[in-house]
């Protein structure tokens, strides 16, 4: 109870701007390294489970990987409930359809198997556990009745859930996205779960860890954590991705793309993302368009805005991508080579812009509000009115 209110506290100061020390932490234990999947009975054991809700979508159900879970927990005496209707953004009546099934089995663990939609909806899931539904209760709230423990295999490489204290679930009563408050117990993370990854899906994922790293060095409270594990996950993407999306079956490439994603989870855990997030989820809830296709668009302009309050801070964003600096650079520099640095990684990994996406600049622009009212606007390193938003959102869809 104490911890949870101590993470209130916190949350709380942050949203008033009053936290003026830097926090760090590791919320969940994670073991790594190929075959790490064959453990997951004997961890799940550890953990004092009998029975667990396994957690997952009807495209990962069909691959070798998670039959071969099921058959490890099985092998170590475990029950097994599956639930597997996520969907992308899981919306807020699925995962109160997981609550109910979760208390009529009597679950004493919950697993999640897949990207980052199933890890949040597992972690959802778990706060129905033990607590009434629906989900929607618990928007934003930290203090509820313990669940169980969850463990997290991560099938992509973008989300870092199993290391981030925040789980989004789409509030279809607003047509917004919104989160929940809690904590994975373990992630295992086996890079040979992501080889069959598609290379769409390889290049959206690895662009959102792409954004997670950028914004978190670049947000209002970072801290030093944060930015050295959000640095070398922005060098681990430049570096891999591509390799990836050319040769899928590269398994080094896989390895140090899932490192990135974890790394930049736990630095954004702490230092949190900001405006280009606020920018995705009021993107993503009107037009249903790929998270990390919507961060990736964004980001260019969001480090030329960061860049006039934290121009040393995107310099750093920058230098990591490669790019090397003349001594002295003004900001308007700073923040233009780094713009002009992402846009091209994107175009290389193919991301398409907004008019290719079919979005209506009209509509686009008009997500404004629906930005500034996110709770990532929350942590955006200096405020700024709906007229500036919306300046920001028309350079994002004309300048790609």
């Amino acid at each position: 109870m104490q911890l949870k209110q101590d993470l209130k506290k916190h949350i709380i100061c942050k949203l008033k701007g009053e936290n003026k020390m830097a926090r760090y932490a590791q919320a969940c234990p994670i073991i790594y390294g190929e075959g790490s999947l064959n453990l997951l009975g004997n961890e799940t054991k550890k953990l004092g489970c009998s029975k667990v809700m396994v957690v997952s979508d009807k495209e990962i159900i069909k691959l070798d990987f998670y039959s071969k879970a099921l058959k490890n927990l099985k092998e170590a005496g475990i029950k097994v409930v599956e639930f597997s209707k996520i969907i992308p953004d899981p919306p807020d009546y699925i995962i109160n359809e997981g609550g109910k099934l979760a208390q009529k089995e009597d679950i004493d663990g919950i697993i999640a198997i897949g990207g980052g939609s199933p890890m949040d909806a597992a972690k959802a899931i778990n706060i129905l556990v033990n607590n009434p539904l629906p989900i929607n209760n618990y928007f934003g709230q930290p203090v509820y009745n313990p669940g169980v423990p969850v463990i997290m295999i991560s099938t992509t490489a973008g989300t870092g859930s199993e290391s981030t204290s925040i789980a989004v679930v789409t509030d279809t009563s607003n047509n917004a996205k919104n989160s929940v408050i809690c904590n994975a117990s373990l992630g295992i993370l086996d890079p040979e779960t992501t080889l069959t990854l598609p290379v769409e899906n390889t290049a959206n994922t690895g662009i959102d860890t792409l954004a997670h790293a950028a914004e978190a060095i670049t947000a209002k409270e970072g801290n030093p954590k944060s930015e050295l594990l959000a640095k070398d996950a922005i060098i681990k993407v430049i570096n891999n991705l591509p390799l990836a999306i050319s040769d899928p079956r590269n398994l080094v490439a896989r390895s140090n793309l899932l490192i990135a994603s974890n790394f930049a989870g736990i630095a954004f855990n702490d230092s949190l993302v900001h405006l280009g997030h606020a920018i995705a989820h009021a993107i993503g809830a009107k037009f249903h368009i790929t998270h990390g296709v919507i961060c990736g668009l964004a980001l260019p302009e969001v480090m030329i805005y960061a860049a006039g309050v934290k121009a040393e801070k995107v310099k750093i964003v920058a230098e990591a991508m490669g790019i090397i600096f003349k001594e002295n650079e003004n900001s308007s520099k700073i923040a233009e080579k780094a713009a002009k640095s992402i846009r091209e990684f994107l175009k290389k990994v193919n991301i398409k812009s907004c008019k290719e996406l079919d979005i209506p600049r009209d509509e686009f622009i008009g997500t404004a509000k629906m930005v500034i009212s996110d709770p990532c606007y929350q942590f955006i390193p200096k405020k700024l009115n709906e007229r500036e938003v919306k300046n920001i959102l028309e350079k994002i869809y004309d300048n790609y």
